[in-house]
């Protein structure tokens, strides 16, 4: 006999209008490797990406490193990067991270946009 199957760990992607992209489902150990192969050709093909994260249900450390991957990628590209709507659950793990201040230069809200190319 299998044991019962948990939940199913699902991260999706939707593009909202050229650079612009909902993240949704979880950032974790379990899902950040598949979102961080899915997303790599993003900051090849834009100037500018836009991840909400509003609709992100789970993060652990695996998803912070993938929003710094992100960060990463986005400088080794000249692309800016702005992350949106963090979840309350996501922004605490990347205050207990240390992570916050690599992230804040990327982070806001539509009324309060910052970007890469402007703080980092």
């Amino acid at each position: 006999m299998h044991p019962p199957a948990g939940p199913k760990r699902v991260f999706a992607l939707h593009e909202e209008a050229p650079g612009r992209y909902s993240v949704s489902g979880e950032l974790t150990f379990a899902t950040a490797p598949a979102a961080l192969k899915r997303t790599l050709r993003l900051f090849r093909a834009q100037t500018s990406v836009v991840f909400d994260l509003r609709k992100v249900t789970r993060a652990d450390s695996a998803g912070i490193a993938l929003l710094i991957e992100w960060v990463r990628l986005a400088r080794k590209s000249g692309a800016s990067l702005r992350l949106e709507n963090m979840p309350d659950q996501v922004e605490n793990l990347v205050r207990v991270s240390g992570t916050g201040a690599l992230l804040a230069s990327c982070s806001g809200t539509a009324s309060q946009p910052t970007d890469t190319e402007r703080h980092g």
